[in-house]
């Protein structure tokens, strides 16, 4: 894979056995790469080009941005939404779908049974699918007081599984981990056929399994 960003003439390989890491040094150009990503990350256009074998890919599509470390939780709206789908898919199938309507038929029973006595007459709206249940009992991720390499691996791989998603990007992590620690991250995400993009605004100690581009002050690329 490859990494270009014609405004500057970035061109980085992005090879399948190391993390590429891009150090920013210059301020504003840190923030005009990572905003460009996570524009393309939500669906609108850019400057920053990946591809696979000189075809780009569609970010929106295929890759995910972690920008917010603090706090860090696994249960954002995304993948909450991607895992109601296929529980939605799963409530209506030949396994679950008896059971389904079942609980359907008790849930309005109970509350027909509730309002019974009240002084006015009432009725209820059957939900179109079990979404609605889900969020009503705020189905969740469950997340452990577990470091944030732990919890940022584990998002990755919620990501990869329900959204689909093989190209991650993160901004600033190494500000927020040991450099063992990213060395274990680095080696689990690579272990797992995942491409990582690590963009920083100053050099760590530089990592065995990952290559580095700098981008400094004068923005000369190194």
């Amino acid at each position: 894979m490859m990494l270009v960003y014609p405004p500057i003439g970035l061109t980085a390989d992005i090879s399948g056995d190391k993390v590429l890491e891009i150090v920013i040094e210059e301020p504003e150009m840190f923030y005009r790469i990572a905003d460009d990503i996570y524009s393309q990350v939500n669906g609108k256009p850019g400057e920053v080009v990946i591809s696979e074998n000189y075809v780009p890919i569609q970010l929106s599509k295929e890759a995910d941005i972690i920008t917010q470390f603090v706090p860090f939780t696994s249960n954002r709206k995304d993948i909450l939404s991607h895992i109601y789908g296929r529980l939605k898919e799963k409530s209506v199938n030949e396994q679950f779908y008896n059971s389904t309507q079942e609980l359907y038929a008790y849930i309005e029973k109970y509350l027909y049974d509730l309002a019974e006595d009240e002084d006015v007459e009432m009725d209820i709206c059957r939900p179109e699918d079990i979404a609605a249940v889900l969020k009503a009992f705020e189905l969740h991720i469950v997340e452990t007081d577990r470091k944030l390499v732990e919890r940022s691996f584990e998002y990755i791989l919620a990501s990869r599984e329900y959204k689909k998603r093989s190209v991650f990007v993160t901004v600033g992590l190494r500000n927020y981990i040991k450099d063992s620690e990213a060395e274990d991250l680095f080696q689990s995400v690579l272990l797992n056929g995942i491409t990582l993009i690590c963009l920083e605004d100053k050099a760590s100690a530089r990592l065995k399994n990952e290559s580095r581009i700098i981008i400094d002050k004068d923005l000369c690329i190194i």
